[in-house]
């Protein structure tokens, strides 16, 4: 690396000077005329690393690169190609040309005619927009040829880095948006200084290009600064746009925001709040305390505990709470298939981890992730919006830094860790996948827009209350389909006065079970959203004997039909029940399906398992109903396009199951023979209180029906029940409240279905006629 560095510095003319001080001045001077670049430099490099190391045997600060600061005049900080900043340089002449690319310029670029300085990115970019010529493309080629200098293709990182060191326009080119110290710019020769900062940000560059290769090519080049172009032109629309609001807010224009104004912004000017708190009915900012609560944390994070909020403090404030384009707080992207043990997980101590909540830690730990806990955070009164924030803001830059160290693919939190992700999304410290157990009162009224975040809440949480609608309606404010609400409930009550489920307090003891807390970390990752990858999950609750008979059976009605025995399969018979012959596959997998044991025990144990087993069937028959069967197309059809319009793809696995249905004999004889809608879930109710709402329901086991008394026996002492290839769409949480209309998805679109459990549900409870075809009639003993 040393030698690296060496042959760097002996190819930028302020080194040359310094160890060949002739060679600028004469071609002909070469005091090693027989080595290559490389060998001059490890002459260099031997000759002078003795002098510049330390009693000890380091170097000392002071490398053989560093310029004298003596020599280096007073510049602030700045971004190469973006802020060089500046004084004129003494003795120019007004209106003379100002400087090249990679010359100092203010941010505004006020110093320089916009005709003559070369472009930005982003304005390169909103030039192309504007006026349909491709701009970007043709600079961008003209800087892979300046850099490719063997004119192979691709570009090493050495080319990268000789080519940055040597060319200021493509120093300004290729370091947009790498803020490099005073130390690092030249403004004499409009070149990059070479010391550790200008050199760290050259091999980001080149990492971030190559993505693990070794060399890069055009393709590549041009799609990461098409990339970086559209970060950095968002950055400027999103500056623009902050600079509207603050005028809008500031109704005395007097430069300053006070709290009353910006009240009276949000209350009255709809784009104010729509930009600083989306999701947040601002009408009622002084009628709901929670609606005041927001409104003050967000003036206090603007203010820093001042009185008035000024121009920079309210950008500042935009730059950290909406970092337009930015990707460095959406933490490290885990590949598609990523096992478990390639998974990088930080955990947020306060109310997690190894002491408060030992269990839950261990869950992840035992699931093979690598988990990184950030100890030493300090718990807090929870007695405000506002104190949170006050007690976790300290803290938020160590937390940042060791985001920056370690790199998660996701965070996670639980109780009092909350405030602290709640924190790094206002300051725009992290907007990667997120994990929250125990939604915080400090949640904002709007989610961090394109976070994938999930929240886990149980309606018995005895620290932190919530009415489930509000929580429904903050995760409404995310984008479509990044972030999902994992939620726990009492049932409703039995006739006996008796519950079939209860919710979770705030030690969510049902995260414990059936996975459920690494599964609800791989939907915050999962690139088909948390909800969709969650449901798919269900199907690991099966077992996978049961999963092959199902697939035989098939997911669509083309596929039962095709098992159809009647007349040109058209179920047109008046007799619509057909026996399936015992010794056939399709009597061994309905029967499999029937007898299924699920992985892990059931929430409703009425009986021992083995006795299940032991149960005899006497028969199957096969139901070919083909109007019912064609009547619940068009639902099926209907869902489908919902669902696209959320932007989900119909998977026939997922969205649909069989379940099983008992009923009495002439139930039983009315729902098989209905020409229209065999199930009519408006006339729910019978001999069992409903629960999880109004609707038809069903049961994932048959064994679940059968101890539960809802197939009544025969005379003969038999007992039937259906198999049912049921549609669910998107299912949400029972509640007894339901009585037909669920809640929305997306709106206009609502949820489906509704079933007991999120985590692993045993109940599925459907609203529409059409949702269900009762394909086998069992009976047993």
């Amino acid at each position: 690396a040393l030698q690296l560095e060496a042959w760097v510095a002996v190819r930028v003319p302020q080194v040359e000077s310094m160890f060949y001080p002739n060679l600028l001045n004469s071609s002909a001077y070469d005091p090693q005329p027989n080595l290559s670049p490389l060998g001059k430099a490890n002459a260099v490099f031997r000759k002078d690393s003795g002098r510049h190391r330390s009693a000890s045997g380091h170097r000392t600060a002071s490398r053989m690169y560093a310029p004298s600061p003596a020599a280096t005049p007073h510049r602030r900080v700045s971004s190469v190609g973006r802020s060089y900043a500046t004084s004129p340089k003494p003795g120019s002449r007004p209106g003379s040309r100002p400087p090249s690319v990679g010359r100092a310029r203010s941010p505004d670029f006020s110093d320089q005619p916009r005709a003559v300085r070369s472009k930005s990115l982003a304005e390169l970019l909103e030039a192309e927009e504007e006026t349909g010529n491709s701009e970007l493309d043709h600079k961008t080629r003209d800087m892979f040829k300046l850099i490719d200098a063997d004119a192979n293709g691709s570009i090493s990182k050495l080319e990268l880095i000789g080519a940055v060191y040597r060319h200021p326009d493509v120093a300004q080119f290729v370091l947009q948006g790498h803020p490099l110290s005073t130390a690092s710019i030249d403004l004499k020769s409009a070149r990059v200084v070479v010391n550790e900062q200008s050199f760290d940000a050259i091999d980001d560059v080149f990492d971030a290009m190559a993505a693990g290769g070794q060399r890069v090519k055009f393709t590549e080049f041009k799609a990461y600064f098409r990339q970086v172009a559209v970060a950095h032109l968002a950055e400027v629309v999103t500056l623009r746009e902050a600079q509207e609001i603050f005028a809008l807010i500031d109704a005395d224009s007097n430069g300053a925001i006070s709290k009353l104004e910006l009240v009276a912004a949000l209350q009255q000017k709809s784009r104010v709040a729509a930009f600083l708190m989306p999701g947040m009915n601002a009408s009622l900012v002084l009628e709901n305390e929670r609606s005041y609560d927001a409104v003050s944390t967000l003036f206090d994070d603007m203010s820093a505990g001042k009185q008035r909020v000024q121009w920079e403090d309210f950008k500042l404030y935009c730059s950290r709470s909406r970092p337009a384009g930015s990707t460095s707080c959406t933490g490290s992207r885990a590949p598609p298939t990523a096992k478990r043990s390639q998974i990088r997980l930080m955990i947020l101590e306060p109310g997690f981890g190894r002491h408060n909540n030992p269990r839950q830690g261990a869950s992840l730990v035992g699931a093979g992730y690598q988990v990184h806990n950030v100890m030493d955070l300090p718990e807090y009164p929870d007695s405000s919006r506002v104190a949170s924030f006050q007690a976790i803001a300290p803290h938020l830059v160590s937390i940042r830094d060791e985001i920056d160290r370690f790199r998660p693919h996701v965070i996670a939190c639980a109780s009092q860790g909350g405030a602290y992700m709640v924190g790094l999304w206002q300051v725009g410290y992290w907007r990667g996948p997120s994990v929250m157990i125990n939604a915080h009162p400090s949640l904002p009224m709007g989610l961090p827009a394109g976070a994938k975040i999930v929240i886990a809440h149980g309606s018995n949480d005895e620290s932190y209350r919530w009415h489930r609608e509000d929580l429904q309606n903050l995760i409404l404010t995310a984008a479509p389909n990044k972030c999902m609400l994992y939620y726990t409930a009492n049932s409703g009550q039995m006739a006996s006065g008796s519950l079939t489920r209860l919710g979770d307090g705030h030690v969510m003891q049902s995260l414990l079970t059936h996975d459920t807390l690494p599964r609800l970390v791989d939907a915050a990752l999962s690139s088909v959203g948390p909800e969709m990858h969650f449901i798919r999950s269900w199907r690991q609750q099966l077992g996978d004997v049961r999963l092959e008979a199902q697939h035989f059976l098939g997911y669509s009605p083309e596929r039962l039909r095709h098992l159809w025995t009647s007349p040109r399969r058209l179920g047109r018979d008046e007799s619509k029940l057909f026996q399936v012959s015992p010794s056939s596959e399709e009597f061994r997998s309905v029967a499999t399906v029937f007898k299924a044991c699920p992985p892990q025990p059931p929430a409703y144990m009425l009986s021992s398992q083995a006795s299940w087993e032991n149960t005899p069937i006497y028969r199957i028959d096969r139901v070919e109903n083909g109007s019912q069967l064609e009547g619940s197309l068009p639902y099926r059809q209907a869902l489908r396009r919902s669902l696209e319009e959320q932007g989900l793809e119909f998977d026939a696995a997922t969205h649909c199951s069989w379940a099983f249905h008992g009923a009495s004999e002439q139930a039983v004889h009315s729902i098989v023979s209905d020409p229209i809608a065999g199930f009519q879930p408006l006339c729910t109710g019978g001999n069992k209180a409903a629960v999880w709402g109004s609707g038809t329901y069903f049961a994932r086991d048959a064994k679940y029906v059968a101890d539960g008394q809802f197939c009544p026996r025969k005379a003969d002492g038999s007992r039937c029940m259906l198999l049912c290839l049921v549609t669910l769409g998107m299912p949400c949480l029972g509640d007894p409240s339901h009585k037909g209309v669920l809640p929305f998805r997306q709106s206009p679109h609502r949820y489906n279905c509704t079933v007991d459990c999120l985590a692993s549900p045993e109940i599925y409870v459907i609203q529409h006629s059409g949702a269900a075809y009762p394909a086998y009639l069992i009976t047993f003993g």
